[in-house]
């Protein structure tokens, strides 16, 4: 399903990021990389729900297998994801993004300024271990495995920035995703109460078309509730 007014999320990755010597001549303090979004991977408990990337969520590569920066226009590197430790960005050529059977892989040129030395030391130290990225899904589908696990998979998104983080703070959705995801009324979608027999398979079909066409109901906006 189609959603729409997507917020902006953000996710760990808990793959570890890779630190490299800059080529020779290079005024950079050296080359970051690593896995951004990891597809098909049952993310940590997000909060009653999980999640996972799907495959073609950012889009087909491109050649070489580069994202194509046409869905996405302007993709940054932040440390932290602060606007005033920029690493690099994909129009200046020193943020590269990659698809591959894996996921959405990056490398940043780190610049030669207070904050791209701080990253380079820290990331060389193995300070830095996780990498986030933050997006907005644009569709999505939804389910409950055999666990019993409430799965949103995320099947088309826009791509707003990649992070190496110090502290995975953001295992959890953000506060805004948090507010406008309602899970009792996510999973009473996907339990409805038992019909009659002669109602039940008119039932499923109604709500199946349903789902098809509207916004889900963990994604409409519910009375802020105090404590959250």
């Amino acid at each position: 399903m189609t959603m729409s007014g997507a917020v902006i999320e953000r996710r760990v990755i808990d793959r570890p990021v890779e630190f490299r010597a800059a080529p020779e001549g290079s005024s950079s303090p050296g080359i970051l990389g690593g896995y951004a979004a990891v597809f098909d991977q049952i993310s940590r408990d997000l909060g009653g729900w999980f999640e996972e990337i799907a495959p073609g969520a950012f889009g087909a590569p491109i050649e070489g297998g580069a994202l194509d920066l046409k869905l996405h226009t302007r993709v940054i590197a932040r440390a932290e994801h602060d606007s005033r430790l920029l690493l690099g960005t994909t129009n200046a050529g020193t943020l590269r993004l990659f698809i591959d059977d894996i996921g959405l892989r990056f490398e940043i040129d780190l610049p030669n300024t207070n904050a791209g030395r701080d990253v380079a030391e820290l990331a060389e130290r193995g300070d830095y271990v996780f990498a986030s990225f933050a997006f907005s899904a644009l569709e999505a589908d939804y389910r409950e495995d055999a666990d019993g696990r409430f799965i949103r998979t995320v099947l088309r998104a826009t791509l707003h920035d990649v992070a190496p983080v110090a502290d995975p703070a953001y295992w959890g959705a953000s506060a805004q995703m948090q507010r406008a995801f309602d899970l009792e009324a996510a999973r009473a979608s996907l339990s409805p109460a038992p019909a009659e027999p002669g109602e039940r398979e008119a039932t499923v079909r109604s709500a199946a078309a349903t789902m098809t066409r509207e916004t889900h109901p963990a994604l409409v906006n519910r009375p802020r509730k105090r404590g959250i």
